[in-house]
């Protein structure tokens, strides 16, 4: 082979790897129709969610970066929880889980935390319908009563946004306190910021308290508190939120369970 030929053949290789990656791209985008939902495989799904909801019923995308469900999923609310071995699903008797049937389901998670699925998948073309019983333990009090929701590490959570500085009153029963807070939004990433401590009292007396941190990565921002409580009796509980910097926006969920 000549010197030129040679040349010639290195010269060539970034071209055809460039004409291969060109035609694989173009692959990828005719065949896109067919591996992902189109709006009849959603309109089907939100159908059949709409002729079965039942109060306490919400519905789990999966994955969690399906949002187009909420386009067309109008009975029941829609979920993004992205661990659902420990998410909480305050309220929600039955949870439907919507899947991308190409994808892993999220079948083990869900397994894992003791829920039962009480129904084969059904399909929609491209997606996937599953109904599962998360045998959650029945709610005493729903002490926030949240009806926004606020982004807290990157999911929507249902909490109310109470001021740094401030107190929340309310009164509830049940045998267990259930605590969640985080910084709403970005300004939990804030470097150099003191925590924000939540104190909570019931009857006047201490019962726990809860430290915020700065949320230095994703998926710890949203933090967790479980305490016994001693009688299932009615009680009055505080929470008191203070920091040495209050401008930060912080969002708490508490409930009861019996």
């Amino acid at each position: 082979m000549s010197r030129a030929s040679g040349l010639g053949l290195r010269a060539s290789g970034p071209f055809i790897a460039l004409v291969l990656l060109g035609a694989a791209s173009l692959v990828f985008d005719l065949t896109l129709p067919f591996r992902l939902p189109s709006d009849a495989d959603w309109a089907e799904a939100a159908g059949a969610l709409r002729a079965k909801a039942q109060p306490g019923d919400a519905v789990q995308i999966w994955p969690v970066w399906a949002e187009r469900a909420r386009l067309f999923v109008d009975a029941m609310p829609v979920l993004a929880e992205e661990d659902l071995a420990r998410a909480d699903y305050l309220g929600v008797r039955r949870l439907w889980v919507l899947s991308l049937a190409r994808f892993a389901t999220p079948d083990q998670a869900l397994i894992g935390r003791g829920a039962t699925a009480t129904a084969e998948p059904q399909r929609f073309g491209a997606l996937a319908l599953r109904p599962w019983d998360l045998h959650a333990p029945e709610i005493a009090s729903n002490l926030t009563r949240a009806s926004e929701e606020h982004e807290v590490d990157y999911v929507a959570r249902r909490c109310v946004q109470v001021p740094i500085g401030s107190r929340f009153n309310v009164r509830g029963g049940g045998s267990a306190l259930h605590v969640r807070a985080g910084v709403i939004g970005e300004r939990a990433y804030d470097a150099g910021k003191p925590a924000i401590e939540l104190q909570i009292f019931a009857n006047g007396s201490p019962v726990a308290t809860l430290a915020v941190p700065r949320t230095e990565k994703d998926g710890a921002g949203w933090r967790r508190l479980d305490v016994p409580l001693p009688a299932p009796a009615e009680r009055a509980f505080v929470f008191a939120v203070s920091s040495a910097d209050a401008a930060r926006p912080f969002c708490l969920q508490a409930w009861t369970t019996r």
